[in-house]
This record gives C-alpha cells, structure tokens and sequence, in this order.
C-alpha cells in the first residue's frame, strides 16, 4: 500500500491534481499465471480512487494460447490506460513448464513498461490469494518467516537470470485458508517443480 500512496504523490505533483484523473489509469498490482489446456492471466487492479485516496481492488481474469494475448486481452478488457510499472507480485502455479517460462521472459524483457523485481511465489489458489490478500501480507509472511522456515524470497528478475544460466531455482508456495499461509518450497528443476520431499 505505501507504494500505491507514493505513485499518487508522484501524480499529484506531475499535475494530475484530482482523483478522477486517476481513475482514468488501470493500475495492475498483482498477476497469476497458470496453465493448463491454456493459459489464464490473473490481474489484481486498482478499479478507482476514491475522494479520499482509498483504492477499490479488482481482479480480472483472461484466457488464451498465448502469453502474448493474455496481456493484450487485458487491455481489451479495461478502457483504461494500463499502468504495469508498479505490479509487486506474480503468482505461478506448478504447470509451468520450460517453454513456458521462456515465453514469459521474453514477453517481460521485450516490453519496457514492466519493471523486473517483483516478488515470485508459488500457488495452486491464485485467484483465491489475490481476491482475499493483499502483497503486504504476503511480504510480511516472507520477511518474518524467512529464517525459521526456510521461506524464500525471490524477485522475478532473479528467476529470469537463473532461467537465462540454466540454472535451478527454488519458490515457496502460499496458500489461503482464511489467511495467507507458507505451504513449502519447490525446486524448479529439469522443466518442473519439485518439493523438497522428492529433492531429497
């Protein structure tokens, strides 16, 4: 939340000086990513501002083949102005294989709008973190359990690095079962996750 708090600062000072000007941005915070026959894209988005700067959360869901489209179905879908710069947190499910990740990376380092060094965690309950979550909480998780559970705190330009080294990587899971909750580490290993169980 501090931020969102801080973006509206910037807009306010660079002459946006009402709320509704902000309204006028669809402001993406968190996405999933899961696959099956096809891949759907969760987006967690500021709806609005109100009077008082309190932002009223939504999250929309879109389908496809590609990866591409997902992001362009996104833009279809809101008549408004796509704000990617501040996204915080990307969910992944455990179907995401090689060719899947690829195609991920290259869509992020292709277009610049996107920052790289938000937060990467694992998830079978997407939609379910994002509609009854917010980042902070999933942060909080992570920086106070990082030591006593072995929690890890990964960005998504550190996964592209390692993906682009051919290297393995490790992502905890969260689920939420009326909060959010650390369920594991897996290790991303030969086009798949593993749990720690089956490393060792």
């Amino acid at each position: 939340m501090k931020k969102i708090f801080l973006l509206l600062i910037i807009l306010l000072l660079t002459g946006c000086t009402k709320y509704n000007d902000l309204n006028e941005l669809a402001i993406i915070k968190s996405i999933g990513i899961s696959h099956s026959d096809k891949y759907t894209l969760y987006a967690e988005i500021i709806e609005e501002i109100d009077k008082d700067n309190n932002p009223k959360m939504k999250v929309i869901e879109t389908e496809s083949d590609k990866i591409e489209d997902l992001f362009n179905n996104i833009k279809l879908l809101i008549n408004k102005e796509i704000f990617f710069a501040h996204i915080d947190l990307i969910l992944l499910d455990f179907n995401l294989e090689k060719d899947d990740f690829q195609d991920l990376i290259n869509y992020f380092l292709k277009h610049n709008e996107f920052r790289n060094d938000f937060l990467c965690v694992l998830s079978k309950d997407i939609k379910t973190i994002l509609e009854n979550s917010k980042y902070d909480e999933i942060e909080e998780l992570i920086t106070t359990n990082k030591e006593s559970k072995n929690i890890i705190k990964i960005s998504f330009e550190e996964i592209i690095k390692d993906i682009l080294d051919k290297s393995e990587f490790s992502l905890s899971e969260v689920t939420y079962k009326d909060e959010i909750t650390f369920n594991g580490n897996y290790l991303y290993q030969n086009g798949r996750f593993i749990s720690e169980k089956e490393k060792n």
